[in-house]
């Protein structure tokens, strides 16, 4: 199957230890089959740690502990999975992470995704514009083809960012609510991490995108162009293109507003708590889309 990724995918290295929000804590790690039988064929001491860390059921995973740290994070911030027995006994979770896929009847699409800091930084500070490597017999259908244009709407730099997002809404016929609490509805969405309270109390008084200073506008294209990648495509499921182009244009403006010091630092973590509280939820996503129709 052909495989789609962007310009800047084979840029990611996992920082391992030097990461200040592990992908190793906090989160759920489920065991693929495959993996789990790996697992289950082990013997050594450290195989019998591994079994006895297992939570088995209808989707086996590692038993997390009263921080919810994975317990093999050693002390070190360090796996120590890959440091017994390689990178090639991880499950398919921890080798994919930060990746997402994103699966079609004719192709793949695998991207980074911003609730890694690394990865988030990598997409925030490219300077270079965002491209996708596409077969040419890809690129004429119909909705990737149409996505380029939005692509090419938002990476137009002889305009300001702001109307280059006009131009975008102009072009699915779409206008962003003004009449909405905001606040009120993220804060209503499933959360992960008290943190996002904490942001979310920026956008009380509003969503707001203008501001004179405009030194982080590439940082906000390439989160527009990323966002447009992620999620466009999966309007064909819902038909729902319309209200995807809405929901970029509404975390830019979240994000934007959120981001009171207006420094690429705060903008990277930001994004990273965004896209671990949204993105990682199907019922906040379709929540929000919802809402956008």
């Amino acid at each position: 199957m052909t495989t789609i990724t962007p310009n800047y995918y084979n840029k990611f290295k996992c920082i391992a230890d030097k990461c200040k929000h592990s992908c190793c804590i906090g989160w759920e790690i489920d065991i693929d089959d495959i993996t789990l039988e790996k697992y289950k064929n082990l013997q050594s001491d450290f195989a019998s740690k591994i079994k006895s860390n297992i939570e088995f059921g209808d989707t086996p995973h590692f038993k997390l502990d009263n921080n919810e740290r994975c317990p093999f994070l050693n002390k070190q911030g360090l796996c120590d999975i890959i440091v017994n027995l390689g990178e090639d006994m991880l499950c398919q979770i921890c080798s994919d992470h930060p990746r997402f896929r994103n699966f079609y009847d004719d192709f793949v699409e695998i991207g980074l995704g911003l609730a890694c800091e690394a990865a988030a930084k990598i997409i925030l500070t490219q300077k270079e514009k965002t491209t996708l490597n596409i077969p040419a017999k890809i690129k004429q259908i119909p909705t990737i083809n149409f996505r380029e244009k939005l692509f090419d709407i938002l990476q137009d730099r002889t305009l300001p960012l702001d109307k280059r997002i006009d131009n975008m809404l102009c072009l699915v016929d779409g206008q962003l609510q003004t009449n909405t609490d905001w606040h009120q509805v993220f804060s209503g969405l499933e959360k992960l991490d008290n943190a996002w309270d904490e942001y979310l109390l920026r956008i009380k008084n509003g969503i707001d995108s203008s501001t004179p200073d405009n030194s982080l506008d590439t940082s906000y294209e390439q989160l527009l162009v990323y966002l447009i990648f992620r999620h466009f495509l999966d309007g064909q499921y819902d038909d729902m293109f319309k209200e995807r182009v809405l929901f970029a244009v509404l975390i830019y403006k979240v994000i934007k507003t959120m981001n009171i010091s207006n420094t690429i630092e705060e903008l990277i973590e930001i994004a990273r708590i965004y896209s671990s509280e949204i993105e990682y939820s199907d019922e906040n996503i379709n929540t929000l889309l919802s809402i956008l129709s």
